[in-house]
């Protein structure tokens, strides 16, 4: 959907450039640029609107000389009124600003209603013009006007529909009493204001336009990277799970037994570790076919993952019918019980397997090691003596557990296991 609003968006802006009311129509934008516009013309609006409040005090101060006070008081009290109802709905809007782009849409066109109420007020302001004025006053009235449309520029021409609402009132109306008056220079001081009106829309018109593809760009930047970051993650979960299964793969299992070696090293927990195998696996493929073969490590996968309650506890498939379970925080005969239950529940599953040297169904041998890691350790012959047990399980007649204790006699590990019991532990099924 994001793509497709992106090449609309891009569509729309090269039939906009071919069009000749691209010189006084602003370019068409998707509802997302048209939200934001909105929001940065209400962001703006604060300090807009506070400094017009500064300048109606300054116009009444800088006229008080050479128009009627009441008439000015009266002025005064209709800018106030309107400047502090805006300001009042400026900090809702800030404040509580909405998600939803029909209901920005709304507050935006409300906006626009009260630059044309300001714009009429400011406007009104000109029917105190009399051209016998002093030329300082004069020239202050002309200052206030040009200041007020050259302040409020950036922010209204934001969201294009604000500025030419506000500005073109007041403007255009002190052009009319220029261009009506009888004094001299008073038809070209008028003419000189029909221009600035004529300029000022088409520079406004241009900075919308710019600000809008701007953040048209913005939005497709960000897009683009949210799609990247999504990809990544993508990429990752790719690169640490087994396509197969759904399990982590060896990569990530290496990191996780590094990952947990170091925590239990520095906490001084037991750490336990299971290499498991299929029993004849490859005669199971031989009999059954790869596509049951491949079913068959999917379901005990799922055995694997069902097993795997604990925090931490990993569950990952190294290639072919070799899986392996990382146990945090579990001593020796925790991790021989949990072994036990796996093997005993593949048992459960009762999953064919005539080819089988041992059963009639798909069995498992799984090894088991446990030590807590001690600073001169390493996690390659904690590995090993799990390979050893699995090895063991393998040709002691399969479908069973083997214990043992990491062997090195240059290994200073402190095995899980009781002072007086070296003894290998191997727990095989009651027939």
């Amino acid at each position: 959907m994001a793509k497709k609003s992106a090449r609309s968006c891009r569509v729309h802006l090269i039939e906009y450039s071919v069009m000749p009311s691209r010189f006084f129509l602003p370019a068409p934008v998707s509802p997302a640029v048209k939200a934001e516009q909105i929001r940065l013309l209400y962001h703006q609006g604060l300090t807009i609107q506070l400094l017009g409040i500064l300048t109606g005090v300054v116009a009444v101060l800088m006229l008080r000389d050479v128009a009627s006070h009441f008439h000015l008081f009266l002025w005064f009290l209709a800018h106030l009124a309107i400047s502090l109802v805006r300001l009042a709905l400026t900090t809702r809007f800030n404040r509580h600003p909405p998600d939803e782009a029909e209901i920005i849409k709304r507050w935006g066109w409300l906006y626009v209603v009260g630059t044309a109420i300001s714009g009429v007020v400011w406007a009104a302001l000109s029917l105190f013009y009399d051209a016998t004025w002093p030329l300082p006053y004069q020239i202050m009235l002309f200052v206030i006007y040009t200041g007020i449309t050259a302040g409020t520029f950036t922010t209204n021409a934001s969201y294009f529909p604000a500025f030419p609402s506000f500005y073109m009132l007041p403007v255009g109306a002190l052009a009319y009493v220029t261009l009506t008056n009888d004094q001299t220079g008073s038809t070209a001081l008028g003419m000189l204001l029909c221009i600035y009106i004529v300029l000022l829309y088409v520079t406004a018109l241009r900075f919308n336009n710019r600000l809008s593809v701007s953040l048209a760009l913005r939005f497709e930047n960000e897009r683009l990277v949210e799609e990247l970051a999504e990809s990544n993650r993508k990429l990752r979960y790719l690169a640490d799970i087994d396509e197969l299964t759904g399990i982590a793969n060896r990569r990530f299992m290496d990191a996780a037994l590094e990952r947990e070696w170091n925590r239990h090293r520095n906490d001084q927990r037991p750490l336990s570790l299971l290499f498991i195998d299929l029993d004849y696996f490859k005669q199971y493929n031989d009999t059954y076919g790869h596509t049951a073969g491949d079913r068959c490590l999917i379901r005990f996968a799922g055995l694997l993952r069902a097993q795997a309650e604990q925090v931490g506890e990993l569950v990952a498939r190294f290639g072919g019918e070799e899986f392996a379970v990382i146990l945090p925080e579990t001593d020796r005969q925790q991790a021989i019980e949990h072994a036990e239950a796996i093997r005993v529940e593949l048992e459960s599953l009762a999953i064919p397997h005539h080819s089988s040297g041992i059963a009639e169904i798909v069995t498992a041998s799984i090894g088991v090691s446990t030590l807590i890691p001690q600073g001169d350790c390493c996690i390659a012959q904690f590995r090993q003596a799990t390979d050893r047990a699995l090895y063991q399980a393998k040709h002691g007649g399969r479908n069973r557990v083997v214990w043992l204790p990491c062997a090195d006699k240059l290994m200073a590990c402190r095995i899980c296991n009781n002072p007086d019991d070296n003894a290998d532990h191997t727990k095989t099924p009651s027939h």
